[in-house]
C-alpha cells in the first residue's frame, strides 16, 4: 500500500519535515539515524523526481547520506571511516556478499526495472543506512537512544492500530492490519520493537518512566494480540525462551527469577491458546485442507522446485509471484494465487540473491550469534550488577534477531523496506556492541 503525495500542501509538508531532519542530523548524526529508524513505515508515502519513485524514507536515508559525506570532507575523517569498516568487516563482508548477489539476480531478472527498484530499496540502501550507524556510534550511550527511538516508533505504530481497531477497521476475518497490507507484516513490524523495549527494563528507572515503560509494553502485547499472527507469537516466545535458557546457563539472575518467568510465559501462552479454541483461525489450521498451513506447504513445494531449477542466480528480486504462477503446471491448482514471496525467509534470500546472497546472510547471521554470544560470555555478571554490563543490550539484540528467523521459517521477515533496515540495524548494533566491549 502506497500513498502518493501530489498537492502542494503535503509537499510543503515534506519540505518541512526534511528541514528539520536535515538540522537534527547535522547536527547529532546519530540521533538523525535514529529519526529513520523511527519514520520507517514512511515507506508507505511516495513522491515522484521525474519518472523515479522514491519514498520518504528514502529520501531520509539518502539526505543522511549526503550529510555523512559533506561531514568526512569537512573534517577529513575519511580515513577514520575507512578503518571503522576495517575494523568491522564481519560484517560489511558477508553483507557485501549479499549486496553482489542481488545485484546479479537483478541483472538477469525477467523484470530488471522491477528488481532494480526492490534491490535499491530493500538491500542497497538499508546497508547503507547499516554502515552509517557502524561508523557513527561512539557509545553504548548512542546505542539506547537509537533503541529508544525504534521502541517508540513501535509505540506510535501501536496506537495508530488501536485507532483502526476502535473504528471497527480490521480484515475480512477480523484481523487487525492498521494501515499495513496484512496482520503479519503489522506483527512484523512491532515485535521488534516489543523485544527491544525488554532491554529498558534493566536500566536503573524511577517509578514513573517503570509505569511508562510498562504501559508501552502492554500497549504492543495488545496490538500483536489483535494481528493473530500465530507466527509471531510463536516467534516471539522462541526468543523469550532462548533468552531465559541463556540466562539459567550463565547464572546471571537466579533459579527463583528464572522459574517465576517461565511460569507467567506458560501461563500467557495457555491463556493464548484458550482464547482462539473456536476461533475459525485455528478450526481452519487444525482441520481445514485450505488452512494457511496447507497453503504454506504448496508454496514451498513450489519455492523449493523454482530453486533447484535457478539454483545458483535465483530469479531475481521480486519476480518470485511470476515464477509461482508459471511452475503451477506441476502442482495440483494453488489454494493461494497471490504469493509475492515464499513465505520463509530463507527460501527468499536463495531464489532472489542466489546461492551467493544465501551465503551472505547465512555468514552474517553466524557472525552476529558468535560475536554476540562471545560478548554475553565474557563477563557473566550477577543480577544485581546486570545493568552495568552491556550483556541486556546483547541479549535484546539477540531476542530481536531471534524473533526475526523463527518467525522468518513462517513468512519473510526481511523482505519489505522497514523490515530490511530494522534487520540490518539490529545486527549493526550487535557488532558494534560487541566493538565497544573490546575497546
Amino acid at each position: 500500500m502506497f500513498f502518493t503525495i501530489q498537492s502542494t500542501s503535503e509537499f510543503l509538508l515534506l519540505l518541512a519535515g526534511m528541514a528539520v531532519f536535515c538540522v537534527v542530523t547535522w547536527r547529532r548524526f546519530y540521533l538523525g539515524l535514529g529519526l529513520i529508524l523511527f519514520l520507517a513505515p514512511t515507506y508507505i508515502f511516495k513522491i515522484y523526481i521525474g519518472k523515479l519513485p522514491l519514498t520518504v524514507l528514502e529520501i531520509s536515508i539518502l539526505t543522511a547520506l549526503l550529510i555523512w559525506l559533506l561531514k568526512k570532507i569537512s573534517a577529513k575523517q575519511f580515513p577514520r571511516a575507512l578503518k571503522s569498516f576495517k575494523e568491522n568487516k564481519e560484517l560489511w563482508l558477508p553483507l557485501l556478499l549479499i549486496l553482489a548477489g542481488a545485484f546479479v539476480s537483478t541483472l538477469l531478472s525477467l523484470d530488471i526495472e522491477a528488481s532494480a527498484g526492490i534491490f535499491k530499496s530493500w538491500f542497497l540502501e538499508p546497508a547503507v543506512f547499516a554502515l552509517m550507524l557502524l561508523d557513527i556510534i561512539q557509545n553504548e550511550s548512542q546505542i539506547k537512544k537509537i533503541l529508544l527511538l525504534l521502541v517508540s516508533s513501535g509505540v506510535v505504530q501501536a496506537a495508530i492500530g488501536l485507532g483502526y481497531w476502535f473504528f471497527g477497521r480490521l480484515t475480512f476475518d477480523g484481523r487487525l492490519a492498521a494501515f499495513y497490507l496484512s496482520p503479519n507484516h503489522l506483527a512484523m513490524a512491532l515485535a521488534p520493537c516489543f523485544l527491544a523495549s525488554l532491554f529498558f527494563w534493566f536500566e536503573p528507572l524511577k517509578k514513573m518512566y517503570q509505569l511508562l515503560l510498562f504501559i508501552v509494553d502492554c500497549l504492543l502485547l495488545i496490538v500483536l494480540y489483535l494481528t493473530f499472527s500465530y507466527a509471531a507469537w510463536l516467534g516471539i516466545f522462541a526468543a523469550l525462551f532462548a533468552v531465559l535458557v541463556f540466562l539459567w546457563q550463565a547464572k546471571i539472575i537466579s533459579n527463583r527469577r528464572i522459574l517465576g518467568v517461565c511460569v507467567l510465559l506458560l501461563i500467557v501462552c495457555l491463556a493464548l491458546v484458550y482464547s482462539q479454541i473456536g476461533s475459525e483461525k485455528l478450526n481452519n489450521l487444525l482441520n481445514s485442507d485450505r488452512s494457511s498451513w496447507q497453503s504454506r506447504l504448496m508454496v514451498w513445494r513450489s519455492a523449493l522446485k523454482i530453486g533447484w531449477d535457478n539454483w545458483f542466480f535465483g530469479v531475481g528480486p521480486g519476480m518470485f509471484q511470476k515464477y509461482y504462477l508459471d511452475y503451477q503446471k506441476y502442482f495440483p491448482p494453488y489454494l493461494e494465487w497471490a504469493v509475492p514471496q515464499p513465505q520463509n525467509i530463507f527460501l527468499a534470500f536463495w531464489l532472489q540473491t542466489g546461492l551467493v546472497g544465501l551465503i551472505g546472510f547465512f555468514w552474517l547471521i553466524i557472525n552476529f550469534f558468535r560475536r554476540v554470544l562471545r560478548l554475553l560470555k565474557k563477563q557473566k555478571p550477577s543480577y544485581a550488577k546486570a545493568s552495568e554490563g552491556r550483556e541486556p543490550l546483547a541479549l535484546a539484540l539477540m531476542a530481536v534477531m531471534i524473533y526475526i528467523l523463527v518467525h522468518g521459517l513462517l513468512d519473510a521477515t526481511f523482505w519489505k523496506n522497514d523490515l530490511a533496515l530494522i534487520f540490518l540495524t539490529i545486527a549493526a548494533l550487535g557488532y558494534k556492541a560487541v566493538r565497544l566491549s573490546d575497546s
